[in-house]
């Protein structure tokens, strides 16, 4: 099958959730075999406008089976993005637009600017946004990254389509222990300084209790706790392979957006999917989204927003073998059986070949 893959970013792109997501999607739909024909590149790049025009002419010389779509941050910012994406749709091939980003249906919790050249960058990406979701109704299929997030939307076909995780098992064999490890921002609505409250908390229980945790430098050096520089405390700037020995002196892993944040019900982080590709139980905030996936695999803890809880809930994780040799196999019956990268690509071409064959035999 030939596949008209479209992405705003370069596929060699793994250093933050919008970079990896791509890469991972194109992988799974070559490892699927199928023929894939490449839009890339940074929106406002000059490279991006050739691209557009080196498809265009690849397209009508082989007309695509289906069109799948990765959504930049921001609003497609390129008229020519529109323009093909409304093309593809009126030339009847079915198209699927995976919608990533709601951060701008929250101005209460992600505030716009306030200089004046602040305003003004604000108020056209809104207008962006205006002309990105008119051209979005001549898509087939909306994806969003969970059930919760349908509800921000007024397309007449939304599907979730989640972040998914990679088989990497067979490079780990965890134990029950007490190392924990967490993976992201620690500013804001990501709540680094609610993690450290937590780990300030075990460690005045009985044993010691010991965080790996992994995070920008900048955003490190800005960072302000009294437990910063705690002798439980191990702090790593890597990312990719770096992490992999890493994870394997975890036991577990940790998801800490703040349910402060009504952002939080929407959101499923790519991070949460990394550590159960890496046969990691998790303990998270009992926010809607990621929490309905935790409980519902069965591969850790969500717990409320409540440092005793959350303490809790990680030293018993951490202490009951039995339990966590049961959400070891959970993990693995998850990943194998519908959580992998080619699961969502199989979702996607069932579901517009779907629409695709329902039209031919309509006409």
């Amino acid at each position: 099958m030939t596949i008209l893959y479209i992405t705003y970013v370069n596929s060699t792109d793994n250093s933050s959730g919008s970079g990896v997501r791509p890469a991972k999607m194109l992988r799974a739909f070559q490892q699927e075999g199928h023929d894939i024909i490449t839009l890339q590149g940074e929106q406002v790049s000059k490279l991006r406008l050739k691209n557009i025009k080196t498809v265009r002419k690849q397209i009508k010389c082989e007309t695509p089976d289906l069109c799948y779509i990765e959504s930049p941050t921001y609003p497609i910012i390129r008229h020519a993005d529109r323009k093909l994406i409304k093309d593809i749709c009126n030339a009847g091939i079915p198209t699927g637009y995976f919608y990533r980003d709601f951060y701008w249906q929250f101005p209460d919790e992600f505030p716009r600017r306030t200089s004046i050249s602040g305003r003004i960058k604000d108020k056209g990406l809104l207008f962006l946004q205006t002309l990105t979701d008119k051209v979005l109704n001549n898509c087939n299929i909306i994806y969003v990254p969970s059930d919760e997030c349908k509800s921000l939307l007024p397309y007449k076909d939304i599907r979730s389509l989640p972040p998914a995780g990679e088989y990497h098992l067979d490079l780990i064999k965890h134990e029950c222990n007490h190392t924990g490890i967490y993976v992201g921002g620690i500013g804001g609505y990501y709540n680094g300084r609610f993690l450290l409250d937590v780990f300030n908390e075990l460690n005045k229980r009985n044993a010691e209790y010991k965080l790996i945790l992994v995070c920008r430098e900048n955003e490190w050096n800005s960072f302000d706790h009294p437990c910063k520089n705690a002798s439980w405390l191990e702090i790593h700037h890597t990312s990719g392979s770096g992490l992999v020995e890493l994870y394997k002196r975890a036991s577990v892993a940790f998801n800490v957006g703040s349910s402060e944040y009504k952002y939080s019900r929407f959101a499923i982080s790519v991070k949460v999917f990394e550590y159960l590709s890496f046969g990691l139980p998790q303990v998270v905030i009992n926010n809607k989204a990621i929490a309905d996936l935790v409980n519902g695999e069965k591969i850790g803890f969500a717990v409320d927003y409540d440092i005793i809880k959350y303490a809790d809930a990680t030293e018993k994780l951490m202490n009951d073998c039995k339990l966590y040799e049961e959400f070891q196999k959970n993990i693995t019956s998850s990943l194998l059986e519908r959580n992998l990268w080619i699961h969502r690509v199989r979702k996607i071409v069932n579901d517009l070949s779907t629409i695709k064959n329902n039209e031919v035999q309509y006409e």
